[in-house]
């Protein structure tokens, strides 16, 4: 699996290409591909029947979902994993509310007619009809350890995405990572021939997600102390192949101690300009960005190498 070249930049789409299009939709991911752009971002949750589905939040958004009657929807707690996939499908993710706090984030993103959010299997589809140099396929597996009735307990959570990318044939293709690294110490038990990806996030400021990287801390998991500054030493120490840290936790060093780990450093969700420069300049492998084509641009325009 190729996760990184010499002095190349990967680029990533997020979500798809959430600034462009609406996110996790299979138009999404074929925009990118129409685009050349080769990798992408994309989450797993699993319905009531036990089908993953790709999607990010463990309820509906109210900012970007509709009912059966083209209505925003207003209740806030319809959680993915209370409804069957046949449910899920009533609902269309294809708009994002202009005005809401998130709509506002997103003002170009297009609207797309009758969106319905798709199965991890669908997307493999996809992936196997056309020909994509250079694939990568990043599944973050969302799970938390702080909520209860979210998701499948993590061995049977991971148990069932395997089900399904064993049937895809691209097994070296895939990168799964997780901010939960009980699901990552799962895949190292079920599939260790698939490639991990340690997700971090330092900050206090997350609206769906505080600091995860922390003594004690029940997202990683680890009965050890450590030291923050030594998160690379920790996850190879834990077999990972990918740290993904957040790109405002990081600096060059940062970067540097990671490769000398033998680590490839993917840096999300980096949307600005000049904060996909500095991440280029720092010498991270990959950029999970909600504007790959933006960053593609950039690329081109600087003569830096991508891929």
């Amino acid at each position: 699996m190729i996760l990184s070249k010499p002095n190349h930049i990967k680029i990533y789409g997020h979500r798809g290409a959430r600034g462009d299009l609406p996110e996790n939709t299979l138009e999404s991911f074929k925009y990118l591909f129409e685009n050349n752009i080769s990798a992408f971002e994309t989450d797993i949750l699993i319905s009531e029947d036990l089908v993953p589905v790709i999607t990010h939040d463990f309820r509906l958004d109210i900012s970007m979902t509709k009912d059966a009657n083209g209505d925003w929807i207003n209740n806030e707690n319809i959680k993915i994993y209370d409804l069957t996939y046949d449910e899920i499908q009533n609902y269309d993710v294809g708009s994002i509310n202009k005005l809401s706090k998130y709509g506002r984030r997103f003002l170009n993103q297009k609207n797309l007619p009758d969106q319905r959010i798709p199965k991890l299997s669908e997307i493999f589809d996809l992936i196997n009809s056309i020909n994509i140099k250079d694939l990568i396929l990043n599944l973050e597996v969302k799970s938390t350890p702080v909520e209860d009735d979210l998701t499948p307990p993590p061995d049977e959570m991971v148990k069932i995405i395997m089900s399904d990318i064993e049937k895809s044939n691209l097994t070296k293709n895939i990168l799964v990572s997780s901010f939960d690294w009980r699901i990552l110490k799962e895949f190292k038990i079920q599939a260790p021939e698939l490639t991990r990806g340690y997700l971090s996030y330092q900050q206090n400021s997350g609206v769906k997600i505080s600091n995860t990287i922390y003594k004690n801390s029940p997202w990683m998991d680890l009965a050890l102390s450590f030291n923050e500054f030594e998160l690379p030493h920790l996850i190879k120490d834990l077999g990972g192949k990918a740290w993904c840290p957040f790109y405002k936790d990081i600096q060059k060093k940062d970067i540097e101690e990671a490769h000398n780990q033998g680590l490839v450093v993917n840096v999300w969700t980096v949307n600005k300009e000049n904060d996909m420069m500095r991440m280029i300049e720092y010498g991270v492998d990959g950029i999970i960005t909600d504007y790959p084509l933006k960053l593609k641009e950039l690329c081109e325009r600087k003569n830096i190498n991508w891929f």
